[in-house]
């Protein structure tokens, strides 16, 4: 680790398995933490090595991250962390929890850091492992045009949640660009014939 990501004021983590990476993953994640953060912003990819919340296994490691690499190529202010991918040798197997990630990750950083999730991935954060340990370090993207109201109201729908922790989190909304982009619909599409 690079000692400037490390020691970085403020760290902005993006877990997932990009797979495969698309813009959406990096405009998004770059914007979100200049929102956060302002420009000296550090934003750091953690590639899963494999999700809890999915069934299938991902691409080979060394093909996600060098997606990863392409995609930020040209850009400042990031890095790409192995962590979990590095763990994974000791737990064959076994799915990356965020929780571990997370513990690790305060080791590891010494400015202020959060996390970057989706407005979708929020309303499902109770289901989490060990959730309490790290929600309220998360920096959620606004999405779909979600109103703070009207994800104040979602929140509160999933049942979860008590009125300071709905406050939180809504004050943790950051607003990014619209980025139409799927690694579910670029996986489908690729899977498709092609009908020339």
């Amino acid at each position: 680790m690079p000692f400037c990501v490390a020691s970085g004021p403020r760290v902005l983590l993006f877990g997932g398995s990009f797979d495969p990476v698309h813009r959406g993953h990096v405009e998004l994640t770059l914007a979100a933490a200049r929102a956060w953060g302002g420009a000296d912003a550090w934003s750091v990819f953690v590639p899963a090595a494999r999700s809890p919340h999915k069934d299938r296994g991902p691409a080979a490691d060394r093909h996600r991250v060098e997606m990863l690499r392409l995609g930020l190529r040209g850009r400042r202010n990031w890095w790409i962390w192995t962590q979990e991918l590095q763990d994974a040798g000791l737990n064959p197997g076994e799915p990356s929890y965020w929780a571990d990630t997370w513990a690790i990750s305060g080791e590891v950083f010494r400015g202020e850091r959060a996390f970057l999730i989706g407005t979708d991935q929020a309303l499902s954060m109770h289901r989490w492992r060990r959730y309490d340990e790290f929600w309220r370090d998360a920096v959620v993207m606004r999405r779909g045009g979600l109103s703070d109201d009207g994800f104040a109201g979602a929140m509160r729908d999933t049942g979860a949640w008590g009125e300071a922790d709905i406050g939180r989190w809504v004050s943790r909304l950051v607003d990014v660009p619209r980025v139409d982009a799927s690694s579910t619909a670029i996986r489908a599409a690729l899977a498709q014939p092609s009908t020339r």
